[in-house]
C-alpha cells in the first residue's frame, strides 16, 4: 500500500514563487516611462503627473468670509455681547465693500467675499436680529470667527502636487485654483495583447468541434481599457511558430508593454517559450497561488512581457495581481499596496496548503458595520461567471487548510479594473 504522506505534492515545492516574490521580482524588471507630454488640465484626468507643481499665488488670495453674515471689528461686541450695530454696506464676493468701517458699524457680507479693512470677524446671520439698518448681536464670539486667511489652504511656493500622483477631479479644481491651465504628465503606455490557439474563434466566427470562443481578449480589452492605456488588439494568433514570432518582434517595436493569454507553457503546440527563448530574456515561473500558477514575465528587447494564463479566471486574477501594479509603475504612479479588509467567513472554504488561494467572494456590510464575505461558488479557473458575481478576492494564506464559517478571512476588494 502507498504511503500518502510519501507523495511528492507539487503545491508544497519550495521552488514555486510566493506571491510577494513574484510582484517584487515585477517591481525589478519594470521601469517607468520617460516621455512626456503637456496638456490642458481638462484633459490631464487620470494621467500622471511628471513634475511637480508649485504654487505662485496664495490661496485663497485674501481674506474672506467664511458665513454669510456681518462682517465686524471684534472689539465692539467685546465687553458688550448684545451690541447693536449700523450697517453701512455690503461686501460680495467678486464686489467688495472698500469704505471705512467705524467703531460700532458693520458691512453686511457674503461667503466668499473680500473682509473689510477695518473688520476681523464675521457673525453669521442667523445670531444676528436686523432692524431697518443696524443688527443686535447674539450669542458668544472669539476674535476672527468665521474669516478665512491668505494661504490658509495654501501658500506661496508650496509644492501641491508630486511627481507620481495619478490626476483626480479634485485635482483639476486644485490646480484651476492656482491658475494652472496646463501640466506636463507621462505619455499613455501602449499595451499590445494577443491569444494564441487553434482552437479560439472571434464572436464572428462559427465554432466547429472542439472550437471556443476566446472571451480572454475581450477581458483583457475591458481590464487595460480601465487602466487607461492605448490599447493595441493583435487579435488571436494561430499556432505557427514563425508567425507568432514575428507577432511578438512587432508588438514589441509598437508597444510599451506585451501581453499574451495561452500557450506559455510546454505543450507541443505551445511556441511561446520558444520563441521568448529566442527573442527576449524571459522567466517562467511557476507562483504557489490559485488560480493563475503558470506565469512568463521578462523583455523583448527592452519591452517588458507578460505571458498570462489561458484559463480565463487565471488570466483576470494574474492581470489584476501582476499586470497591473507594473502598468502603475510604467506610467510612474506612485502607489502603495492594494486595499485588504478583513470580513467574517459566510460559508466553510476547502483549502489545501500549500499555495495562496485566491477565491471569488462576495462582501457586503453588516448593519453593525462590520465586514461579510460569502463565496461565489465553484472556484475552478474556468468557471468566469465567479468572476463576474465577486465583488472581491478572498484571500487564503499559502499554509493555511480549510476555513470555517465564522472565522475572519481578509479580503481584496476589486478595484475599478474588475
Amino acid at each position: 500500500m502507498n504511503d500518502a504522506s510519501n507523495c511528492y505534492d507539487p503545491d508544497k515545492n519550495p521552488s514555486l514563487l510566493s506571491v510577494e516574490q513574484t510582484l517584487e521580482n515585477i517591481k525589478n524588471g519594470i521601469s517607468s516611462l520617460s516621455n512626456t507630454i503637456v496638456l490642458p488640465i481638462r484633459d490631464a484626468l487620470d494621467h500622471v503627473l511628471a513634475e511637480e507643481v508649485i504654487s505662485t499665488i496664495n490661496v485663497p488670495p485674501h481674506r474672506n468670509s467664511a458665513m454669510d453674515g456681518y462682517a465686524i471689528k471684534y472689539s465692539d461686541i467685546k465687553n458688550d455681547p448684545d451690541a447693536t450695530l449700523n450697517v453701512v454696506g455690503k461686501s460680495f464676493a467678486g464686489e467688495p465693500y472698500t469704505g471705512n468701517v467705524k467703531a460700532g458699524e458693520c458691512v453686511r457680507i457674503m461667503t466668499g467675499a473680500m473682509m473689510p479693512a477695518d473688520c476681523d470677524s464675521v457673525i453669521m446671520q442667523e445670531q444676528t436680529e436686523k432692524q431697518d439698518n443696524s443688527i443686535t448681536v447674539s450669542g458668544s464670539h472669539r476674535p476672527e470667527e468665521n474669516v478665512r486667511f491668505p494661504g490658509e489652504d495654501i501658500k506661496q511656493g508650496d509644492v501641491i502636487l508630486q511627481p507620481g500622483k495619478k490626476i483626480s477631479p479634485a485635482d483639476l479644481g486644485l490646480l484651476s485654483s492656482i491658475g494652472i491651465a496646463e501640466i506636463t504628465v507621462y505619455c499613455i503606455p501602449k499595451v499590445a495583447f494577443f491569444s494564441t490557439g487553434d482552437e479560439l474563434k472571434s464572436l464572428d466566427e462559427e465554432l466547429g468541434p472542439g472550437d471556443i470562443y476566446d472571451s480572454n481578449r475581450y477581458t483583457l480589452h475591458g481590464m487595460l481599457k480601465q487602466m487607461n492605456v492605448e490599447i493595441i488588439d493583435l487579435g488571436v494568433i494561430a499556432d505557427k511558430k514563425e508567425l507568432i514570432k514575428q507577432t511578438l518582434i512587432d508588438a514589441a517595436e509598437k508597444a510599451d508593454m506585451v501581453l499574451t493569454s495561452g500557450g506559455a507553457s510546454v505543450g507541443e503546440a505551445d511556441y511561446i517559450s520558444d520563441i521568448l527563448n529566442e527573442i527576449g530574456a524571459v522567466n517562467f515561473w511557476k507562483i504557489a497561488m490559485k488560480p493563475g500558477k503558470p506565469l512568463a514575465f521578462g523583455h523583448i528587447n527592452e519591452t517588458p512581457f507578460f505571458g498570462l494564463p489561458g484559463n480565463p479566471v487565471s488570466v483576470m486574477a494574474t492581470c489584476y495581481l501582476f499586470v497591473q501594479p507594473a502598468i502603475q509603475q510604467l506610467k510612474g504612479i506612485n502607489k502603495d499596496d492594494q486595499l485588504k479588509l478583513t470580513a467574517k467567513l459566510e460559508n466553510n472554504l476547502k483549502k489545501a496548503p500549500g499555495r495562496t488561494d485566491f477565491q471569488r467572494g462576495i462582501f457586503t456590510q453588516q448593519q453593525n458595520g462590520k465586514l461579510s464575505v460569502s463565496t461565489t461558488g465553484m472556484q475552478g479557473s474556468h468557471i468566469l461567471t465567479s468572476m463576474s458575481l465577486a465583488n472581491c478576492f478572498i484571500v487564503l494564506p499559502r499554509d493555511s487548510g480549510n476555513i470555517s464559517e465564522g472565522e475572519l478571512v481578509e479580503i481584496l476588494p476589486f478595484n475599478d479594473i474588475l
